[in-house]
């Protein structure tokens, strides 16, 4: 038995420290979101099935922080609209979804926020492909290699775990930290600009 929890263990100790070996990478992303929401931009986030919900959880956290004091930024979940996500995958097809509503809502300024656990679902990559053709700061959390997304968005973090239980616990941790440290760079004088919005 002892055997079985300790590898249940081992399995995330490499993920997780592989986590906090992309420090540099992950404030490469925050400093540029920062520098998006500063400039006004608004954040869309997307992924399918469980990662959909953590669309939304990083969405929620944007708009409504749960620390006391720190300031609303705009953020939306592209995963929710029900009427809107049936009606794009019944006329241009499911891999499209986030793509049309990206190229209806987005705009230079504008973040997109991709999350796909294995880096190749298809809606995901088109819809990341499409901000980035808008001039939009692109972001996703992939797993395992990175799949299609290596190289297609700005910034990338991977979880090098081929288990998606593994790879959303990370990524769980991995999108709470982009929360503080985009907030900690809006936050902190002169390093947006000349002026930093409070």
């Amino acid at each position: 038995m002892s055997g079985t929890v300790t590898e249940v263990f081992r399995r995330r100790a490499e993920p997780a420290a592989a986590l906090a070996g992309d420090a540099d990478v992950i404030a490469a992303a925050c400093h540029a979101m920062a520098g998006r929401f500063h400039r006004g931009g608004r954040l869309f986030t997307f992924g399918n099935g469980a990662a959909a919900t953590d669309a939304q959880h990083v969405a929620v956290e944007f708009v409504h922080p749960v620390i006391v004091g720190k300031r609303a930024l705009p953020a939306l979940s592209l995963t929710g609209d029900v009427a809107t996500l049936t009606g794009i995958c019944a006329g241009a097809g499911f891999d499209d979804v986030f793509a049309h509503q990206v190229r209806c809502f987005g705009g230079p300024d504008d973040i997109a926020f991709g999350i796909s656990p294995d880096g190749r679902c298809g809606s995901v990559l088109r819809g990341l492909e499409t901000a980035r053709g808008l001039g939009m700061l692109t972001v996703a959390l992939a797993g395992g290699d990175g799949g299609a997304l290596t190289g297609a968005v700005d910034h990338l973090v991977t979880v090098p775990s081929g288990d998606p239980r593994v790879i959303k616990e990370v990524h769980v941790t991995a999108y709470h930290v982009l929360w503080e440290l985009v907030h900690v760079f809006l936050e902190q004088p002169g390093v947006l600009g000349q002026e930093v919005v409070a």
